[in-house]
């Protein structure tokens, strides 16, 4: 009866799966479709923005605005490192407040672009932790 041989990868093969999977871990990972596109519930533009924030915040499109920010900042507390809370001492109006100056200044820009520009403003005032923030 023939016995079965166990045939180990070689040492070359071994290294060809380890480079392969670094560079598969290197490549930038994209959550859009295939031209980078994505779907995204705030507005297209900062004159959209001051529109929709205008218009009252009782109204559906406002309230929407307003979720996607909270989202935003949500979003920023996880992923950034040294960060509880953005926000810090700033509550949420201040900070609609922010985005709204930025959209004056920058009416061309978008909603992306005015968070950033916010969130770099917040950075230096940021809770670092949850006992920082008094939770």
């Amino acid at each position: 009866m023939p016995t079965s041989i166990r045939r180990f990868p070689s040492a070359a093969a071994n290294a060809l799966l380890v480079l392969a999977l670094a560079l598969a871990a290197a490549a930038p990972v994209r959550a859009a479709d295939r031209d980078g596109a994505y779907f995204s519930q705030r507005p297209d533009s900062c004159r959209e923005f001051l529109r929709v924030h205008r218009s009252g915040e009782r109204r559906p499109e406002a309230a929407a605005v307003r979720g996607w920010i909270a989202g935003y900042i949500t979003a920023y507390n996880r992923q950034t490192a040294d960060t509880y809370d953005i926000t810090g001492i700033t509550e949420f109006d201040q900070v609609l407040q922010l985005v709204e100056k930025f959209c004056k200044d920058n009416a061309l820009s978008n909603l992306g672009a005015a968070m950033e520009a916010v969130t770099e403003e917040l950075h230096p005032t940021r809770y670092l932790t949850r006992r920082q923030a008094g939770r």
